[in-house]
């Protein structure tokens, strides 16, 4: 009896060792998070030409999703000396980012009732510096292989909303911590355990990768890649154009950030 009552002790130690090492790996996971409080990614702007930003979309797009990002990005101003631009300047400005829509054929898609026409199809797309997902339906080889192709030499792919499913279902958040709408959170952390979903945050940065949470947090994380290429005060201004009033793009976290249990 008594051998049999140490083992069961033992055991027990031994698994509350082992449970203690899960939590433990995943705080220290959360205390690696790289997003914009903690760490800096700077980006280098192309020399000559515009940063091509493509937005991959398909049948029920998210409007906002879209068009929070796309206002972003469309909106950043520059000097002709490539000197932040401001109010005062005029007309000396230039405009750094080149959007298009990209999806699987010239096919209008329906994003929840409003129809948009794709510039581009997955064949003749220019080769983007920046990749924006939004929350969407659909999923085909051609999206995947296209994703996969040119998100290798993209500066940053980025999700809106529950577009992370779409890197997580592609293999692109594996190991990583990301963040998605908080209705989805427990959902997808069921459906894809190699990614460690976070909640209490706008945005994950993971230098290449990004995620950014529900609809609006989408015009958090594009002025934070704003803000990695031409620095806080471009962002700061872009911001002040859109009339957004958060600083939430500069530091993410308005919750604590903890990790996301899985629904059951």
């Amino acid at each position: 009896m008594r051998s049999i009552a140490k083992g069961f002790w033992v055991s027990l130690v031994i698994v509350g060792v082992l449970n203690l090492a899960v939590f433990v790996g995943h705080v220290v996971a959360l205390n690696k998070i790289p997003a914009a409080a903690q760490e800096a990614h700077p980006l280098k702007p192309p020399p000559t030409g515009k940063i091509n930003v493509a937005f991959v979309i398909s049948d029920n797009a998210d409007v906002l999703d879209i068009a929070g990002s796309w206002e972003v990005f469309s909106d950043t101003m520059l000097k002709n000396d490539g000197k932040p631009w401001h109010e005062s300047d005029g007309d000396d400005m230039i405009m750094p980012f080149n959007l298009y829509t990209v999806s699987e054929s010239l096919k209008p898609v329906d994003a929840n009732g409003l129809t948009i026409v794709p510039n581009y199809s997955f064949d003749n797309a220019p080769k983007p510096r920046i990749i924006v997902i939004p929350a969407q339906a659909g999923r085909t080889a051609a999206q995947k292989a296209w994703l996969l192709a040119n998100s290798a030499g993209a500066d940053v792919t980025m999700s809106v909303c529950t577009g992370a499913s779409m890197l997580a279902g592609y293999g692109f958040l594996d190991g990583q911590t990301a963040t998605t709408h908080h209705m989805f959170q427990q959902g997808m952390q069921k459906q894809y355990p190699a990614v460690r979903f976070v909640s209490g945050t706008r945005f994950v940065e993971n230098g290449k990768i990004a995620t950014a949470g529900g609809v609006t947090s989408g015009i958090d994380l594009a002025l934070h890649v704003v803000a990695r290429y031409y620095g806080d005060e471009v962002a700061q201004v872009t911001a002040d154009t859109l009339e957004y009033r958060s600083d939430l793009w500069k530091n993410p976290e308005y919750q604590q950030m903890k990790p996301v249990v899985a629904s059951k």
